[in-house]
């Protein structure tokens, strides 16, 4: 499993979108485009709508740091 950031999911956001216009391509994939917006400008994350679209599923990873006594 590859691990995906933020930017590579931008990334195919814009290249799933094509020659489409920001509010055609939100519309087609059922969310806003003030939202879409603020996913390609970094101020929120890709929900679960936009993931699925790209068949990407999100993991939270927990690192735990041991301390001796």
């Amino acid at each position: 499993m590859a691990t995906m950031t933020r930017l590579d999911v931008v990334d195919l956001l814009r290249e799933r979108q094509g020659k489409k216009s920001l509010r055609a391509f939100a519309e087609k994939i059922g969310v806003s485009a003030a939202y879409l917006s603020d996913v390609y400008r970094g101020n929120r994350e890709p929900g679960p709508t936009v993931l699925a679209l790209l068949g990407i599923e999100r993991t939270k990873t927990v690192q735990i740091a041991y301390m001796k006594k």
